[in-house]
Order: C-alpha cells, then sequence, then structure tokens
C-alpha cells in the first residue's frame, strides 16, 4: 500500500478528472437535482444529497483502476454519493462506515474555496483544497475528517467509496451488507493499517 497514504490518510490527485469533465458532470447533477429534488442528509442537512446517481456512477466506475494504482493496492468498488452544500452547512468531524474504507473526494465546481480537514496517523490536522477536476484519496474509516463552514453559495462533490479486495472490508464491495459491527470492523482496520505502517 502507498506509503504517503498511509502516513498521511490521504493523497491528493491534480486532475484526476479534467476541469472540463467536472464541470459537465456538476452540471449534469444539477440538472437531476432540478427534477429530483434531493433532500439533505444526517451531515449535511441543508445541501442535496443523492446516493449512486448516474454521472458519480460513471466516473466511479471509470476510474477505479486510478484508485488502485495511486492507493498501491487493488480496490473494489461500494457506493457514490454525491452532494451539492449551500450556505452555512459544515461536516462535523467524523469517520465513515465499512464500506468507506478507502475514499476518494472529487471536487467539480463551487465559488469558494473550500478546504478538506483530515488527521494524519501521527495525529497532526491537514487542510486540502482541491479545484474541480481534483481528487483526494483518503482513509475514512480511520482518519477523522471534517469542514468547517461553508461561506459560499454552492459547493458540488461526488463521493467515491471503494474496500481494499484483500482487506478487513473486502466482503462489503458493492454495498453488501456488512456483519460485523462498525466499531469492530475499525479496530480491525487500525489493526492492519499499523502493521503496513
Amino acid at each position: 500500500m502507498n506509503k504517503q497514504l498511509l502516513k498521511d490518510n490521504y493523497l491528493v490527485i491534480r486532475e484526476f478528472i479534467s476541469p472540463e469533465e467536472a464541470k459537465r458532470c456538476a452540471k449534469e447533477f444539477r440538472e437531476i437535482d432540478s427534477k429530483e429534488y434531493f433532500p439533505g442528509d444526517d451531515q449535511a442537512p441543508n445541501s442535496a444529497a443523492a446516493y449512486n446517481i448516474k454521472p458519480a456512477l460513471e466516473i466511479h466506475c471509470n476510474t477505479t483502476h486510478k484508485v488502485s494504482e495511486a492507493a498501491q493496492t487493488f480496490v473494489l468498488p461500494t457506493y457514490c454519493y454525491s452532494r451539492i452544500y449551500k450556505t452555512g452547512c459544515d461536516l462535523k468531524r467524523h469517520i465513515d462506515r465499512a464500506a468507506c474504507e478507502v475514499s476518494v473526494t472529487l471536487h467539480l465546481e463551487g465559488d469558494l474555496d473550500w478546504p478538506i480537514c483530515i488527521e494524519a496517523s501521527d495525529g497532526t490536522s491537514h487542510s486540502v483544497v482541491l479545484n474541480p477536476g481534483d481528487a483526494m484519496i483518503y482513509l475514512g474509516c480511520i482518519a477523522p475528517h471534517w469542514r468547517k463552514r461553508y461561506r459560499g453559495k454552492e459547493y458540488i462533490q461526488f463521493f467515491m467509496h471503494y474496500v481494499r479486495s484483500d482487506g478487513g472490508c473486502a466482503e462489503v464491495y458493492f454495498d453488501k451488507e456488512d456483519k460485523v459491527n462498525n466499531l469492530e470492523r475499525i479496530e480491525i482496520l487500525t489493526k492492519e493499517y499499523n502493521g503496513l505502517r
């Protein structure tokens, strides 16, 4: 597994997709939302949030190999999630469920920079700003991550989630039901990653 990813709990991939493709995806997501009126969710109530919408699924399927190459481990897709954040949104410090072992946050469009913060394996905090088309790969189950309050009008992201094919969460590929308690799963992953570092 990529040693820098294990050390920092994240990697930034500039132009993961082209800025033009990011703009097209943002436009398509807005158009779908204008018909479907996606609600927010518990993490970001003042947003439009959608599970496995077509433009995100297309990117998810077409870039899995890129994530495997960058992480230096073979990953299997679980699910993707999309959000249009609005003024005043934040993201509380949290860790993710088992299906989000290796995650990608892909920035599509926004009217202001909005850093995502993440805790490295040594406990230090990092703040990452992404341009349209840039992605951050991160270890969502073991690395606390968060965003402060958004001051702009709109910020659009796709989240694509994966598990390592030979890791402790492999059985939840394609977002299958996890039979193990999430806290137990996180303990398993923490031991695995500590052994890899």
